[in-house]
């Protein structure tokens, strides 16, 4: 179990219940929500409520006109994926004794679980706004309380244990580059080649440690009251120091090298890099051939958006051209007129009023050219191999699939089956199946798991789907020698042909 508070990405005081809430319950339009609970909400505790529970709370943000910034606190807690699915009175405990543990059990809070994902996770949009007091709260040091509570509840609830030791990690930004761009981010870069093969002890002085870093072609420098690592060449590229290490934080170099002594220009260094930062796809199989097709289909995408906007561009141009020319006729035409200057001028104001008609017209075409668009881009990277393994790439789906820890039923087939389009997909190109008494699957190309308790039901449900899926033809059983004892007579049972049973 994991428990994390998210950064609101939205600053001011404007409150962000009524983005946040709708979200958790429908997402971009799909029904999400599989289970619903209203804290300290009397009265307003079903989910047909939520929407007067959000106006109900937003009142009460409104009474404290004093506290700056977001006054919703937003809570995430993430099960597990082979983890069972909690019972409603223990998802209430959960929510209950994490809001607490913030120091917010007695504010207004909206709880929400998701199953769509190959783990279970809950939102939880709390009101840092106390109901009677009216004084805004901001949890204090609530990782470290978020941890233990975790701990707890795993130990409690029989829940699997998650390692909480401490470890460099990436920052979000570097995150999200990486998972779009699929691309090596720079500090992940700096943390591999400098970061875990720099030895700080053998380095005796900051010009040592400058010249060391010198042949990467970096920068240490400060950096607000900090350091930062920065491409000499490339000033966007930029990351903390500390992001290489422990070691790398300001307090532990000034500790061993005194003062922060400044090192030579980005000039100069510039021209002493040997191994300098270079973009390269993440993973191992870098020869596949996806990454170069993904690169093609990005640019196709750019080539095909600037043919569009230079046709466009084209034919706004030939409209405005035809519509100065058409009026300047009709000028010409007044003009050559043989009557009276004063029904000119009245000629004139017609045809002024006729012309700003037609611009105005002709703006709103313009306007609806523009809003027809025609998207070819493939998506981030994540999304790419996602669509690809949807499809039956075996590339794909060997970059995004990970070992199988549940009991599974693999398809005998060569060629796996394209993934079902009843359901919504998953980030890693799966789908999730919540069945009837907490049973959940996650479906792959060509194979079955099974999450959480190996109950009798639960791979009676397996066998069933798994006989949706792939019909009578050969399967494969993988799990523990116990577990495809119980499958093999279930399977037999359903009439499907068992290829080879296989321990893990």
């Amino acid at each position: 179990m994991i428990i994390t508070p998210k950064q609101p990405r939205d600053g001011g005081t404007e409150s962000r219940l009524g983005k946040l809430v709708p979200y958790m319950l429908r997402g971009k339009g799909e029904e999400r929500c599989t289970w619903y609970l209203a804290g300290n909400l009397e009265g307003l505790d079903r989910q047909e409520d939520a929407e007067l529970a959000v106006e109900v709370m937003e009142v009460l943000q409104q009474g404290n006109v004093r506290a700056k910034g977001s006054k919703t606190y937003h809570l995430v807690i993430s099960f597990h994926p082979q983890d069972r699915r909690l019972a409603p009175a223990e998802l209430e405990d959960v929510v209950r004794r994490a809001v607490g543990a913030a120091g917010l059990g007695e504010h207004q809070y909206i709880a929400v679980r998701h199953s769509e994902q190959e783990h279970e996770h809950l939102h939880v949009a709390v009101n840092k706004i106390h109901p009677e007091t009216l004084k805004i709260h901001h949890p204090y040091k609530a990782i470290p309380a978020f941890q233990a509570l975790a701990s707890i509840l795993e130990q409690e609830l029989g829940l699997h244990r998650v390692d909480r030791t401490r470890s460099r990690s990436q920052s979000h930004r570097a995150r999200d580059f990486e998972a779009h761009r699929g691309i090596e981010s720079f500090s992940g870069w700096a943390r591999r080649t400098i970061g875990d093969a720099r030895e700080l002890d053998r380095i005796g002085s900051w010009l040592a440690l400058h010249d060391e870093l010198a042949r990467f072609g970096v920068r240490l420098v400060r950096r607000g009251n900090g350091l930062a690592i920065v491409d000499a060449t490339r000033a966007n590229l930029v990351c903390k120091a500390s992001a290489l290490g422990r070691g790398w934080s300001k307090q532990r170099l000034c500790e061993q090298y005194g003062e922060f002594v400044p090192g030579p220009e980005a000039a100069q260094v510039a021209r002493e890099q040997v191994q300098p930062y270079e973009e390269r796809p993440l993973g191992r199989a870098l020869d596949d051939g996806l990454w170069r097709e993904y690169q093609g289909a990005l640019d196709a995408a750019r080539r095909h958006c600037r043919e569009l906007r230079k046709a466009m561009a084209s034919r706004i141009q030939a409209a405005r051209a035809a519509h100065a020319e058409r009026f300047k006729l009709r000028h010409h035409a007044i003009a050559a007129m043989p009557i009276p200057g004063r029904d000119k001028r009245r000629l004139y104001k017609t045809l002024s009023f006729e012309r700003k008609c037609a611009e105005h017209r002709l703006r709103a075409t313009i306007k609806s050219w523009r809003a027809v668009t025609v998207d070819t881009h493939p998506g981030s990277w994540k999304q790419f191999l996602a669509a690809r393994a949807a499809r039956g790439d075996q590339r794909a789906i060997r970059r995004l699939t990970r070992q199988f820890h549940g009991p599974a039923i693999r398809s005998g087939e060569k060629r796996p089956r394209t993934l079902s389009v009843r359901t919504q997909r998953t980030s890693k190109g799966s789908i999730v199946h919540n069945l009837a008494g907490g049973v959940r699957l996650r479906e792959s190309a060509g194979s079955i798991e099974l999450l959480g308790d190996t109950r009798d039901d639960a791979l009676e449900q397996l066998v069933r789907v798994a006989k949706q899926r792939f019909g009578t033809k050969s399967v494969t059983l993988l799990g523990p020698r116990k577990v495809q004892q119980r499958l093999t007579k279930m399977v037999a049972e359903q009439g499907l042909e068992i290829a080879q049973e296989r321990e893990r």
